[in-house]
């Protein structure tokens, strides 16, 4: 009898330690894919418009944007999620408790973050989109030599060196390097580092 129950406990752990394996496999490659969609993102479509006010929904809407689509999209394709709207439709959750619910709710919502967490991290790290949205802000009698009388749509231009004037395009790189810089700081002071989430 002691046997068996040990090797019982035994085939428990083994099969959840699998199921956790598996659940950190399939984690591991949605964050892949969502890498390879945000480094084909950068070279193929992000092109930053260079202008005041549109530098910076452009540049929100680049790290917000699809981060939502693939959190949605990871909600809508999760199994469970329609278990979970089966289980309403047909029994208004009668024969589910709350601990239940809330476990299949966190396990559906666990899930559906893992490419929009690593989407927003990546995003923030590189500091395209973040360089584009706040380049028009920056305070440029905080960059040595600079001249003092530029305006918004002259900083706002930084993203796109090649539009920038000449006397200017010396300072291209202090104030690129500044605000990746900062975009990489924020990154790291919310502790956005994506996790890969066990059922």
């Amino acid at each position: 009898m002691a046997a068996y129950a040990l090797v019982t406990e035994n085939f428990k752990f083994a099969s959840l330690f699998f199921k956790s394996k598996d659940v950190m496999i399939f984690n591991g490659m949605i964050a892949l894919g969502t890498v390879a969609s945000q480094t084909a993102y950068n070279v193929f479509a992000f092109d930053c418009p260079c202008s005041p006010s549109r530098n910076y929904y452009y540049g929100l809407a680049a790290i917000g944007v699809p981060a939502l689509a693939f959190f949605v999209v990871g909600i809508l394709l999760n199994k469970r999620t329609w278990d979970l709207v089966s289980e309403f439709r047909l029994r208004k959750f009668r024969k589910m408790s709350a601990a239940a619910g809330s476990a299949v709710l966190g396990s559906i919502l666990g899930r559906a973050v893992v490419a929009p967490l690593t989407w927003t991290v990546l995003s923030m790290l590189q500091g395209h989109a973040y360089t584009c949205a706040l380049s028009e802000f920056t305070e440029s009698r905080t960059v040595e030599g600079f001249p003092s009388d530029q305006d918004k749509e002259i900083m706002a231009k930084f993203p796109c060196k090649e539009s920038l004037p000449e006397d200017l395009q010396g300072f291209w790189g202090e104030i690129d390097r500044r605000l990746k810089y900062e975009s990489q700081e924020e990154t790291l002071t919310v502790g956005l580092i994506p996790g890969l989430i066990v059922d």
